[in-house]
């Protein structure tokens, strides 16, 4: 099995909290009945916790 060179994966965490961060604003505007479950989806989906933090694995 191969390994993705780190390098590759630098700031990734970052974009998917900067894209969470978009999808949240949208989501509040469109959903706002049903945002709170639909970011928690959102947040588990990217593994990113919904406070726009990235999640580290061990």
């Amino acid at each position: 099995m191969r390994t993705v060179p780190v390098r590759l994966l630098d700031g990734v965490g970052r974009d998917l909290a900067g894209f969470l961060a978009l999808a949240v604003g949208r989501v509040r505007l469109h959903l706002s009945d049903h945002a709170e479950p639909v970011i928690d989806v959102l947040a588990r989906v990217l593994a990113v916790p919904a406070n726009g933090g990235t999640r580290r694995t061990s």
